[in-house]
């Protein structure tokens, strides 16, 4: 009797120690911007144009009307915050002077004409 009742709370412990566990979930927020969507800008777009290879900016500084700010940040289930956030520059005609940020745009390779 004292044994089944031994095996019984061991039996319970076990599936109540087991339901403990913490599923956590990889979390992303903001603007994901690649660095094949950053080498298809080029200074002198217009801000229409920005938009529509970036997408809608995450942030948009009252103060400095004339840049957008893109921010991503990802966590992974059990792992740091990874961070990354790009600043597109406008001038005063909202045409494209520059980007700064994180993630690094990959220059496209000019074709060589046929000889």
């Amino acid at each position: 009797m004292r044994s089944l009742r031994l095996i019984t709370l061991i039996t319970f412990c076990a599936l109540s120690l087991g339901a403990c566990s913490i599923y956590r979930v990889a979390v992303q927020q903001g603007n994901v911007v690649t660095s094949q969507q950053l080498a298809e800008l080029h200074p002198g777009m217009d801000a229409l144009q920005v938009r529509t290879i970036l997408g809608s900016p995450l942030l948009k500084d009252p103060w400095h009307s004339h840049q957008w700010i893109y921010s991503y940040s990802y966590k992974p289930a059990y792992s740091s915050t990874q961070v990354r956030k790009v600043i597109v520059l406008f001038d005063k005609d909202d045409k494209l002077i520059g980007v700064q940020g994180d993630v690094k745009g990959t220059v496209k390779s000019p074709e060589k004409p046929d000889a």
